[in-house]
Parts: structure tokens; sequence; C-alpha cells
């Protein structure tokens, strides 16, 4: 199967790993968030 190739702009590309690490920051606050309130959940 032969791979395609996509070309962008280096402003685009730069725009899409900056928003996928925004995402994953935002994940990981999240869990940190659930884990917190889980445990203090069960500390009653």
């Amino acid at each position: 199967m032969a791979e395609k190739m996509i070309m962008i702009p280096e402003w685009q590309y730069c725009k899409m790993i900056e928003t996928y690490d925004n995402a994953v920051k935002e994940l990981e606050k999240l869990k940190k968030a659930l884990e917190e309130a889980a445990t203090s959940s069960k500390a009653e």
C-alpha cells in the first residue's frame, strides 16, 4: 500500500502541535483533579 503525503504549511503544523500539547496538558490537569477528588471522598 502506497503512503500518501500531505503537505501543510509550517505555521499550520506548529499550530497543530501547540493545540495537541495544550490538549495533553488539559488532560493531565483533569486526571490530577479526578485523582484528588477520588482520594478526598474516600477519606470521609
